[in-house]
């Protein structure tokens, strides 16, 4: 794409900006925030502000690989490819569309940026139109985390600030002026955008704080840590759902300070500790609104996968994202800030949110359901197991999944194969 027509793209998407005011910021980071990076932006909140303290507690002992533990060493990170597929799979209903979307995510650099030009990818797919690849680019740069799938580092700065709401000017400067403020011309910016000194740098700093590698994240191996905050217990036939209190950060109003400066006779200090006794209750409000969310929806998927929770069953109901969205009247985005790194600690393990919402359609066996995952999973056996010197066609797989009461086409067979990453018959032989 030419930078005329970016840049024109990216105005037409300016003009329907809303810039989002600093407590719809806090709202948005407190509630996709884990326990553990939550603990972390509070504490650097404390530190500018004398009216809280934090507290956590972090008496439980970390424990690897436990059933029981309170605390598990997550060292499978999901890949960008993953984290995007997921995405897609839970709030996409299965379209052409939709396989365009995943085509594009299967291009993506390992820091998210699309590096297949409109004219590759018509080139190599024959029946998409151009307002279908548009409409699929549209839908790729909407997922999180935002900056990926842009064309150059203009664009991937413009999608982040554009899924922040930034303010105009810094849509202006990504823009129109992304030249002068490359090159640091900050008295042509001044002088063009009529910004006074503290203005061009509160902007400078806002752009500063994007990143040019939106995918990084994904590629670090690192182990972490995480914190379950919710816990299901079983009693008989009755399932009960609790909020963990370790772990948990809290803020602890300091009365005693507060008292001592609302006492004072300056205006000065009158106007300071009203505005940080305000900041700690946008903070206090943004923290309950955060577990009563994280609650309600791990209220939803409890009711939705009873069976599994009570150990009935491996398989979990199919559900999407948009299914509790309209049941819980919250929108999409919520739900999936919701459930990205928030785990909930059972009897028998400690699960992540998302994983209960599966990618799965229904796939008749009989009487019964199959999920997809479940029919993958055979495939892959049949696949592992089969003579790498005659190695099966997708219609003999087929054939073989009917005979044990598995009804799945050849086409179907392919299209599994492919995503479970074995490639076709003739390339399999050895």
């Amino acid at each position: 794409m030419k930078l005329m027509e970016l840049k024109q793209n990216l105005n037409q998407k300016q003009v329907q900006g809303l810039s989002l005011t600093q407590g719809m910021r806090q709202s948005i980071l407190v509630l996709q925030s884990d326990a553990i990076d939550l603990a972390e932006y509070l504490n650097e909140q404390s530190l500018e502000n004398p009216l809280f303290d934090v507290h956590v507690d972090l008496d439980m002992p970390f424990v690897e690989n436990s059933d029981r533990a309170s605390y598990q060493i997550k060292d499978d990170q999901q890949s960008l490819f993953e984290y995007l597929l997921d995405q897609v799979q839970l709030t996409m209903r299965k379209t052409p569309l939709r396989d365009l979307v995943v085509y594009l995510i299967e291009q993506l650099d390992p820091n998210g940026y699309l590096t297949m030009s409109d004219k590759e990818i018509f080139a190599e797919l024959k029946d998409i139109t151009p307002i279908m690849l548009l409409d699929a680019k549209t839908l790729l740069h909407q997922l999180d985390p935002p900056g990926i799938g842009a064309r150059n580092l203009q664009e991937c700065l413009y999608l982040q600030a554009e899924a922040d709401n930034a303010d105009p000017v810094v849509m202006s400067m990504l823009s129109d002026n992304f030249e002068m403020l490359a090159k640091h011309e900050w008295k042509q910016l001044k002088r063009k955008l009529k910004l006074s000194n503290e203005e061009l740098q509160k902007n400078v700093d806002f752009i500063q704080s994007l990143t040019a590698n939106p995918g990084q994240r994904y590629t670090s191996q690192n182990e972490q840590y995480v914190v379950p905050e919710l816990r299901i217990k079983k009693n008989k036939d009755k399932l009960t759902l609790s909020v963990t209190k370790y772990g948990q950060p809290q803020i602890v109003f300091a009365e005693e300070t507060y008292d001592r400066l609302a006492q004072s006779t300056d205006e000065d200090v009158k106007k300071y500790i009203y505005e940080k006794y305000n900041q700690y209750k946008s903070l206090s409000y943004n923290l309950q609104r955060r577990i009563e969310t994280i609650s309600i929806i791990g209220k939803c998927i409890v009711k939705a996968q009873y069976k599994f929770f009570m150990q009935e069953t491996n398989a979990l109901e199919p559900l999407l994202i948009r299914d509790v969205a309209q049941k819980l009247q919250l929108s999409e985005s919520t739900v999936s800030r919701t459930i990205n790194g928030k785990y909930i600690q059972t009897d028998f393990g400690i699960f992540e949110l998302k994983n209960f919402f599966s990618r799965r359609s229904k796939v008749n066996v009989g009487e019964d359901d199959k999920s997809v995952d479940q029919v993958k999973a055979k495939i892959k056996d049949i696949l592992d197991n089969e003579d790498k010197k005659k190695p099966l066609s997708d219609q003999k797989i087929s054939n073989l999944l009917i005979e044990d009461n598995l009804k799945i086409a050849r086409r179907t067979v392919a299209k599994y194969r492919e995503e479970l990453g074995y490639p076709a018959t003739g390339r399999r032989r050895k």
